[in-house]
């Protein structure tokens, strides 16, 4: 006759453990995912900003500047513009920040003038709860060139 060995009665322990373990893991990697894509969409908004910014030195004098300038900045964010619902990209004379978007003040630019572009939007995380940040949180890039000359 064989006889059973008494169980230890940890059953129950060993499923709360596993349990707070594997969420401590899972919030540790959906955090490294979070942190990556909020890093991924400031590279390509940082060089959104500067192709767009490429783009307005050269072609200053053209009439559709500052829609040229826009798609510019959206096709160099690729896809991931969609990710910022409220992106906003504005293209001026870094002299006068005011005149954003304003096609004549952007045509006058003479030699040696700068121009800015700059691109904000509002980043939303994917896993609003994670680790008690913020929801979303405004993200910003610029890039200042000076003009060629028309």
């Amino acid at each position: 006759m064989r006889v059973r060995a008494k169980e230890s009665g940890r059953g129950g322990a060993t499923t709360v453990e596993t349990a707070m373990v594997i969420f401590l893991f899972l919030l540790l990697m959906f955090s490294i995912f979070e942190y990556g894509r909020m890093v991924m969409l400031q590279h390509l908004m940082i060089n959104g900003a500067r192709e767009g910014c490429r783009y307005a030195v050269v072609h200053s004098t053209d009439t559709t500047i500052v829609a040229d300038v826009q798609n510019t900045v959206r096709r160099h964010m690729g896809d991931q513009y969609t990710q910022f619902p409220d992106l906003l990209i504005e293209t001026f004379p870094s002299q006068t920040p005011s005149a954003a978007n304003d096609t004549a003040a952007i045509n006058n630019l003479q030699p040696d003038d700068d121009v800015t572009v700059r691109v904000t939007g509002t980043f939303r995380t994917m896993f609003p709860t994670l680790l008690f940040l913020p929801v979303s949180f405004q993200m910003r890039s610029s890039s200042v060139m000076t003009c060629e000359g028309n």
